[in-house]
C-alpha cells in the first residue's frame, strides 16, 4: 500500500536485522563449541577442515570444472536482478553511486561470507547430528536448528530465538516485496500505461498494480504450497532466469551503444527460454540438461542471450539519434 518508499524502508529495518542475525549466531555458536577446537569437533562430523584434499571434494570425489563454474556463474545473476537494480535506479543524486556501490558490494560480502561459515559452524555445533540424514530435517534448515538449541535448549532466552527467527522472514520479506513492487510496476506503468493505453490516468495504474501484486502473491503461495519444494533450488531457478533474461541486456545497454530494441527482445525470449529448456525439459535420454551436464543454467543461458543481443542488434537498424545522444552524454559524464 505505500509502494517505493515504504519498500526502501522496510527493506533497511529488514537487512541490518538479517546482518545482525548472520554476524551473531555463528560467532556465539562458535565461542560456545571452545573456539580454537573447530578442526576437532568438525573432524568429529566426518570433515577434516585442515586436509587440502578434503576441501577440494564433493560428497567424496574430485571436485569437477563443472561444479566450479557453475558456482562461479552464481555472481553473473546480480546484473539481472530487477528488485536490486531497481534501488540504484531510484538513487536520488548520481554522486551517491559510489556510496551506493560500497554498500552493496560490503553488504553481499558479509552476507554470503557469514552464510558459509553459518554451514560450517553449525555442523560443528550441532554435532553428533547431521542435518539432511536420516530421520533429521533438511540441511536447509541448519541456521533454524542452530537459533533454537542456542536460545531455548543452552541459554533459555526464547524471545531471542523469536527475534533472530524474525531475521528469516526479514531475509523472505525483503526480497519478496521488492519482486512485488517491480512486477506491478511493469505491468501497469510500463505495459499498461506504456504500451496499450498511454492516456490512463493515476487512479487506473495504481488500481491495476495493486490487482497484480495481488495476482502474483496468489501465484507465489501456490508454488510454495509444496511441502517437498526445496528453497534453494526456488531460489536457483529464480536467479537463473532473472540473470540469463535481463543481466546480459544491462551490461549490453550500459557499454555498447549499438544495442536496440530487437537485440534486446532476443536477449530476454533467448536466455529466459534457455533456462527452461535447460532445467525443466528432458533433452537427454529422459533427464534435463541440467541434470546430465551437471552445469548451472544460468551460465548457457547468460552467454547465448549475449551473442544473440550482439547478432540481432547488428543484423537490424541501428536505435534512433536520440538515444545515440543519451548514451554518449552518460558515457561522458561518467568520464
Amino acid at each position: 500500500m505505500g509502494g517505493f518508499l515504504a519498500v526502501c524502508t522496510t527493506d533497511f529495518i529488514q537487512g541490518t536485522l538479517m546482518l545482525v542475525a548472520l554476524l551473531a549466531i555463528p560467532i556465539v555458536a562458535y565461542c560456545m563449541i571452545g573456539g580454537g577446537n573447530l578442526s576437532s569437533v568438525l573432524s568429529g562430523t566426518g570433515v577434516d577442515p585442515v586436509s587440502f584434499t578434503n576441501l577440494m571434494q564433493e560428497n567424496g570425489a574430485p571436485i569437477k570444472a563443472v561444479s566450479i563454474i557453475s558456482s562461479l556463474a552464481w555472481g553473473l545473476g546480480y546484473f539481472g536482478m530487477p528488485h536490486i537494480l531497481v534501488r540504484f535506479m531510484a538513487i536520488k543524486d548520481e554522486k551517491e553511486l559510489k556510496k551506493s556501490k560500497v554498500v552493496g558490494i560490503s553488504w553481499v560480502f558479509l552476507s554470503l561470507l557469514f552464510a558459509c561459515i553459518i554451514g560450517v559452524v553449525g555442523r560443528a555445533y550441532l554435532a553428533p547430528v547431521i542435518l539432511g540424514t536420516e530421520g533429521q530435517v533438511s540441511s536447509e534448515s541448519v541456521f533454524i536448528e542452530m537459533i533454537k538449541k542456542m536460545f531455548i535448549s543452552d541459554f533459555r532466552i526464547p524471545f531471542i530465538a523469536g527475534i533472530f527467527l524474525c531475521a528469516i522472514l526479514a531475509a523472505i520479506m525483503s526480497t519478496a516485496d521488492s519482486q512485488l513492487l517491480v512486477t506491478a510496476s511493469a505491468v501497469a506503468e510500463d505495459l499498461y500505461k506504456g504500451i496499450f493505453k498511454k492516456d490512463a490516468d493515476e487512479l487506473s495504474v495504481l488500481k491495476l498494480s495493486r490487482i497484480t501484486v495481488v495476482i502474483v502473491a496468489f501465484l507465489a503461495i501456490v508454488i510454495a504450497w509444496n511441502p517437498d519444494s526445496s528453497i534453494m533450488a526456488l531460489v536457483s531457478d529464480a536467479w537463473a532466469g532473472f540473470g540469463a533474461a535481463f543481466g546480459p541486456l544491462v551490461l549490453m545497454s550500459l557499454f555498447w551503444k549499438r544495442t536496440n530494441l530487437p537485440g534486446a527482445l532476443a536477449g530476454i525470449i533467448s536466455g529466459a527460454a534457455v533456462v527452461i529448456l535447460w532445467d525443466y525439459i528432458p533433452l537427454v535420454s529422459g533427464a534435463t540438461l541440467a541434470d546430465a551436464t551437471g552445469l548451472y543454467s544460468l551460465v548457457p543461458g547468460f552467454f547465448i542471450s549475449l551473442i544473440l543481443i550482439v547478432i540481432t542488434s547488428l543484423a537490424t537498424p541501428e536505435p534512433g539519434a536520440n538515444i545515440i545522444e543519451e548514451f554518449e552524454d552518460v558515457a561522458r559524464s561518467s568520464k
